[in-house]
């Protein structure tokens, strides 16, 4: 192979290097992102979990409430008919 021909491949190498450690420095920054994400994520999960243990509880009642009022209906029908 002739120099200049060397040299450009030489040149396209150390660009394509360049090109690797800008990829692993942004990929370092979206790793520390990504972290901290995480740990605000499990922080807002723990701060639901009685939100949601809340919500439940008062969709029971709610349902024990239908469950009340089917059968309150039931008996005032079977009285009417006596």
């Amino acid at each position: 192979m002739d120099d200049k021909r060397l040299d450009r491949i030489e040149d396209k190498v150390d660009t394509i290097v360049d090109k690797i450690g800008s990829i692993d420095a942004t990929l370092a920054a979206q790793h520390v992102s990504l972290k901290e994400h995480i740990r605000r994520t499990a922080l807002l999960e723990a701060e639901i979990k009685p939100v949601k243990r809340h919500v439940d509880m008062v969709n029971g009642a709610l349902k024990l409430l239908g469950l009340i009022s089917l059968l309150l209906g039931i008996y005032e029908a079977f009285r009417m008919l006596k």
